[in-house]
């Protein structure tokens, strides 16, 4: 499996289209992804996911785990942990104190608590935004 930086000129379609494969209202709008990302392939594109930084603070905020819903569980697993990885090492790049996530997905929950590691910060959250563009992002689908 190939590893590289995210290009959202390039590479939003595809993240759009997974969106689209999966049955959401509407796919995150590409001025909300963080310009630096991850996307992992093989013979076609399989997941990707973002990190949002602040270095004042060396906190990261890591968004994301598309993927494409064509993919067989083992190989989007494969993918999906070299995915997490990618995003770590930017992180330590980027000499960043840590990143933090959110997922209501269960298998998410396993894979980033079993296999990668990562703690546990809260159970039961929910989670609020604050819309200050009421008449572009009037419906808020994409990120609920």
């Amino acid at each position: 499996m190939q590893v590289k930086k995210w290009n959202l000129s390039k590479d939003y379609s595809i993240i759009s289209k997974w969106c689209k494969d999966r049955k959401w209202d509407l796919a995150i709008p590409k001025e909300m992804l963080p310009p630096l990302g991850i996307i992992v392939s093989d013979k076609e594109k399989i997941c990707a996911a973002g990190l949002y930084i602040d270095k004042k603070a060396k906190f990261g905020f890591m968004y994301g785990l598309f993927s494409n819903p064509k993919t067989s569980k083992i190989k989007l697993f494969k993918a999906m942990k070299l995915c997490v990885q990618s995003i770590e090492k930017q992180a330590i790049k980027n000499k960043l104190g840590l990143v933090y996530t959110i997922t209501g997905e269960a298998s998410l929950d396993k894979l980033y608590t079993k296999h990668m590691g990562m703690s546990t910060c809260e159970n039961n959250v929910k989670s609020y935004v604050i819309n200050l563009n009421k008449n572009k992002y009037k419906n808020l689908d994409w990120i609920s």
